[in-house]
């Protein structure tokens, strides 16, 4: 008996197992305290295609201008933060020493969120307070995601993570010594901002003004640029001449035109100094890509511009509905530079009859394709005088509060635009991240050839291996 058990220690079988326990012991043993000390090492990495933890450029720098203490208290209940938010901003205090962050609980400390409310209403929770002590911004929950309405389940759906977009944004709003001013156009019966709009240039720290340049004798001196939103009335030659001497000494202005059933010869003659011309035309796209289910809702397609970059790379969709092409003229300025934002694709077409009773082509029709927004410099040659800037968007509806509850990156666009126009762009790239989903689109030949491969080719192949260690140890 003590030979049988001595002799199968000596057995080749026996010795094999035996390796094969002590380097599976081993491995074990090793993958414990690789994870332990791996565990100990303060490195994250973001493996989320859409990096939804990490910070962008902008945000760095942002926070290198900071030189105050920062405080960002986040309102959860003790346990219950939101682990995402949490992620997020603890990117920021990991960066700068500058900025704190705490989770106060709002049931536990009822008084504590009373200061921050400007109505005497209370916060909600998961609400973020960016404190500096003599300034804070409040970012509602609700505005940390962007979501939009679903017409097939009629519930709201979340489209994006805007966390870092608000969080910076209050950064900024917080530190800065003064407000940015944006005068809107008065007097011609224009469109008034949109809340959407509105809020998110205060949420940049923009103040917007009125100006009615029949009784200014000027643009104000602290306008940082001049936004016109839909004027449905031309423009006097005396209002002309005050824009143009606005602009001609290194003034910015942002235009949304909508096309009327009157002609606008003052604002045309403006947008013709500055080499571009808005046709008297509705642009239909009939590629399915570039219309969002009817040819005169345009999802059209991003320029090469620092204004869309951060949307084109974040797969956002920017509607532009009922637009007229904006074309450049034939003879313009050398000092002039025309970049498109927004494009139509080369199934597009636009209407020339605004009677229109029928959005298929007809004879007469422009042909596309169509730049729907352009921006503009008119480089200066003095070096005392800013450039020129200048955005011309074909329609006002790129921030109707209708679209733009469905489709948040059209405030995103108006926003770049106005920061491009500042010459902020630290400000443009924060564009919020989106949540949907990529789906993988396959044609039937490639579904059968990858079913066969996963249901036969495979357990083949793991079969065969099975068979040939069996027959390797069984002549062991």
């Amino acid at each position: 008996m003590k030979l049988n058990i001595a002799a199968s220690f000596r057995n080749k079988k026996f010795r094999y197992g035996g390796y094969s326990a002590l380097i599976t012991v081993v491995v074990i043993a090793i993958l414990i305290i690789v994870n332990l000390v791996v565990d100990q090492i303060p490195w994250k990495v973001d493996l989320t295609k859409n990096r939804y933890f990490s910070l962008s450029d902008q945000s760095y720098k942002t926070m290198d201008t900071i030189k105050k203490d920062i405080t960002i208290y986040g309102l959860y209940k003790t346990g219950q933060e939101n682990l995402t938010v949490k992620e997020i901003l603890d990117q920021y205090a990991n960066y700068s020493d500058k900025i704190k962050i705490k989770f106060i609980d709002p049931v536990k400390n009822p008084t504590f969120a009373q200061k921050y409310s400007q109505d005497g209403t209370s916060l909600s929770e998961g609400s973020l307070i960016v404190d500096a002590g003599d300034k804070y911004k409040v970012i509602d929950q609700y505005d940390l995601v962007n979501s939009s309405y679903n017409q097939y389940t009629g519930q709201m759906q979340a489209d994006s993570l805007a966390i870092e977009q608000q969080v910076t944004g209050a950064l900024i709003y917080v530190t800065s010594e003064k407000s940015s001013v944006l005068y809107a156009l008065q007097g011609h019966n224009e469109e008034a901002v949109p809340s959407d709009l509105s809020k998110q240039l205060g949420n940049q720290n923009f103040e917007l003004k009125e100006l009615n340049l029949v009784t200014s004798d000027k643009v104000p001196d602290d306008a940082e640029a001049i936004l016109v939103l839909s004027p449905k009335k031309d423009i006097s030659a005396e209002e002309d001449k005050k824009l143009r001497d606005y602009l001609s000494k290194g003034g910015r202005a942002i235009f949304m035109m909508d096309l009327l059933n009157s002609e606008l010869p003052n604002f045309q003659a403006l947008f013709n100094s500055y080499g571009v011309e808005l046709e008297r035309a509705v642009v239909m796209d009939g590629d399915r890509s570039h219309n969002a289910g009817d040819p005169v809702l345009l999802v059209p397609s991003f320029g090469a511009h620092d204004i869309v970059s951060p949307l084109k790379s974040n797969k956002l969709t920017v509607i532009m509905p009922a637009t007229q092409p904006i074309k450049e003229v034939s003879i313009k300025k050398r000092s002039i530079e025309i970049q498109p934002l927004l494009t139509t694709s080369s199934n597009s077409w636009a209407k020339v009859n605004l009677e229109f009773t029928s959005s298929e082509k007809e004879a007469g029709d422009l042909e596309g394709p169509f730049n729907v927004a352009v921006a503009i410099t008119d480089k200066s040659s003095d070096v005392d005088v800013k450039d020129t800037k200048i955005i011309l968007m074909g329609s006002s509806a790129i921030v109707n509060s209708q679209i733009t509850t469905q489709f948040p990156a059209n405030i995103d666009m108006v926003m770049n635009s106005i920061n491009w126009l500042r010459d902020q762009t630290e400000n443009i790239s924060i564009a919020p991240k989106s949540l949907t989903p990529d789906y993988l689109n396959m044609t039937s030949l490639q579904v059968i050839i990858l079913a066969a491969i996963v249901v036969i080719v495979i357990p083949l192949i793991i079969l065969g291996m099975g068979l040939r260690v069996w027959l390797v140890r069984r002549h062991l």
